[in-house]
């Protein structure tokens, strides 16, 4: 089963992906700050996606994105915003230049149907990650 992890600090927002994600099949874990996605990220080693707001309290997604790229688990990242670009692309640059995996952002509000799509994509970019690969573009 796919595993996704969702950072992002609008609960509401946070419990519909997190609907969306488990019943689409993928096992979820969810966090309200940069710091609990720090935690959640160091204590697992399976492959796993990361759908992370840029804007979070406590260490937000760059500054999560800085602290995690030394880490080994293979991931798929993913940054999503309901503002600017500007950041996004920013943390874009600052996680591909970090040799992690990045797909497209994702731009809110997005539709149960976006969604989807993206967890098919990523299910099958999830699928060429080995556990102990550590991380590939």
């Amino acid at each position: 089963m796919p595993h996704v992890i969702i950072a992002d600090d609008n609960k509401e927002f946070r419990a519909l992906l997190a609907t969306f994600c488990l019943r689409a099949g993928w096992t979820v874990e969810i966090c309200g700050n940069g710091a609990e996605l720090m935690d959640v990220v160091m204590s697992g080693t399976e492959p796993g996606l990361l759908l992370i707001d840029i804007m979070m309290p406590v260490l937000d997604g760059i500054e999560a994105i800085e602290r995690m790229c030394a880490q080994d688990r293979p991931l798929r990242v993913r940054f999503m915003s309901g503002g600017d670009s500007g950041p996004l692309m920013a943390a874009k640059l600052i996680a591909s230049a970090r040799d992690m995996s990045v797909g497209r952002n994702i731009f809110k509000p997005v539709t149960r149907a976006e969604i989807l799509c993206i967890l098919e994509q990523e299910a099958e970019h999830l699928s060429r990650l080995a556990p102990c690969a550590g991380k590939r573009p």
